[in-house]
């Protein structure tokens, strides 16, 4: 490829892009041929080179069908290592010159995606033995990556093999870990070693979820869930409390992200400990400095945990809990819309933006908790700020929020609180345009049908006592009758109910 090339047009930037362009293409085999073309040529490679051929061989993700790319991986992890003993052991002035000092800092990245590439191939063992055959501490010793890839490693495994020691290899490395974080000045956690060590020991005795506990106070900054107290099963709901200032917790060594936020509210129900995952929600919302990291689909991790927890204890608190988010969450969007139009490349992200799944997970927890004023509390919220629904062009709730809705209104609603559910269905009725037509229905997949006829039969069934929905005044008298037009929007409502149910029975 350079056969033609003058040789003082060739150095090792020039073969090392070359070898970059090849791996781009996913020409494996041809990047290897360029690299022993190379030394062949007498040009020595240098750490960039071994970063640039791992790099490529580390975006494999299933390496069955390239078990010869695996040889070549490890053919170069081998002369990596040659190289690296010849870093080790030079000891004269001139000699260390041979390897730049930007290098130092560099050297084991390679190493580190070495790792990553042995764990996707599943080869565990040779995972540890190329992480022992580094230096315990110095400039050899291993580097920030080589624990997160390490870690990383660990996590993708925790669910396929041996749980209990998979967790004991986590806690071993963690500990080496930290150990060098605190004997080296330059030594840091990278985030996503805390991800995956939060989601290892979530998998663990109750000793590793103390543990986790333990690194969520120390390493993030998050307060300690408190003890339950004897005879209960989970911590006490807490109210939303407004920010705090508080500073009994430590300063974080991490910077906390929206992706940590997640694996920890995951972690904490995959371990059983919903109430867990409650308390730490709180926590960063009682925080404003990480207010910015949260997401809706923290908020949807939140509202799964309350379910589990609504199963034991359906107190109105925790549907009060998800309004209260939900609230927050469409403000926060608003905000972050407005500071967009205002200001340029610097402005928050326009709109917070919550998915139909997640208002129905909020309405089904109302429903749980039979608090219908949470409820029109979520969906009036909803229903007034379509940026915070998923779709864009509609300002309604999806058929499954309608029905949760209008089946809480059977159970727990007074005739006012269900006229108000009728009112909100009348004036944001977008949602039952497959009611009006037979072709429309039959368009809807099976799924879709099912959840229509669900919420069809809860307004029939809402809606065949009239006084169910009468609004009456201090002496009796029924002020709905009085309005023509409302008592018309109901009936027809009714009536397009029923029609829905004729269609579902005729394509049955």
């Amino acid at each position: 490829m350079l056969k033609s090339a003058p040789r003082n047009a060739q150095n090792i930037k020039v073969w090392n892009t070359l070898i970059q362009q090849c791996m781009n293409a996913k020409q494996y085999n041809l990047a290897f041929t360029v690299f022993t073309d190379m030394k062949r040529r007498g040009f020595v490679p240098n750490i960039r080179t071994y970063a640039t051929m791992m790099n490529g061989y580390a975006t494999v993700e299933d390496w069955t069908p390239f078990s010869k790319q695996l040889g070549f991986a490890h053919s170069i992890y081998g002369q990596l290592k040659l190289y690296l003993k010849k870093f080790r052991d030079q000891t004269d002035d001139s000699q260390a010159q041979a390897v730049e000092e930007s290098e130092m800092s560099f050297a084991l990245y390679p190493i580190a995606l070495y790792i990553s590439i042995l764990g996707k191939a599943g080869k565990y063992q040779e995972v540890f033995d190329v992480f022992h055959a580094l230096d315990i501490d110095g400039p050899l010793g291993p580097l920030p990556k080589v624990y997160s890839s390490l870690l990383c490693v660990l996590a993708d495994r925790v669910s396929s093999t041996d749980t209990e020691q998979t967790v004991s290899d986590a806690k071993y490395i963690w500990r080496r870990h930290m150990r060098s974080f605190d004997t080296q000045p330059d030594h840091y956690i990278e985030p996503r070693s805390v991800d995956a060590i939060i989601n290892i020991l979530s998998r663990g005795k109750p000793s590793d979820l103390k543990l986790m506990f333990d690194i969520l106070h120390d390493i993030c900054g998050l307060p300690r869930p408190l003890p339950v107290s004897e005879g209960e099963h989970q911590l006490p709901l807490q109210p939303l409390q407004p920010p705090s200032t508080s500073t009994s917790t430590p300063l974080p060594k991490v910077r906390l992200t929206s992706w940590i936020l997640g694996e920890i509210l995951d972690s904490c129900v995959a371990a059983g400990r919903p109430d867990v995952a409650v308390h730490y929600a709180q926590s960063m919302m009682d925080r404003p400095e990480l207010h910015p990291i949260l997401h809706p689909r923290h908020l949807q991790k939140l509202l799964f945990a309350h379910r589990i927890l609504a199963r034991d204890d359906s107190s109105t608190a925790r549907s009060e809990n998800a309004a209260a988010w939900v609230e927050w969450m469409v403000a926060k969007g608003t905000s972050n819309k407005e500071a967009s139009t205002e200001t340029s490349a610097t402005a928050a992200p326009a709109g917070v933006v919550m998915s139909d799944g997640t208002v129905a997970y909020a309405l089904e927890l109302c429903y749980y908790c039979k608090d219908i004023n949470s409820a029109l509390r979520i969906a009036r919220l909803v229903l007034e700020s379509p940026d915070s629904v998923g779709r864009g062009d509609s300002s309604s709730l999806s058929v499954k929020a309608w029905s949760h809705l209008f089946r809480l209104a059977i159970v727990a609603a007074t005739p006012v609180e269900r006229r108000r559910c009728v009112e909100l269905l009348n004036k944001h009725d977008s949602v039952l345009d497959a009611w009006d037509s037979h072709l429309a229905f039959e368009r809807l997949t099976g799924l879709e049908r099912r959840g229509h006829v669900s919420l069809a039969l809860a307004v029939v069934q809402l809606l065949q006592d009239e006084s169910a929905v009468a609004d009456y005044d201090d002496e009796g008298k029924n002020k709905t009758a009085v309005d023509g037009d409302q008592s018309e929007a109901s009936t027809n409502l009714q009536r397009r109910a029923k029609s829905l149910l004729k269609m579902a029975r005729s394509s049955s």
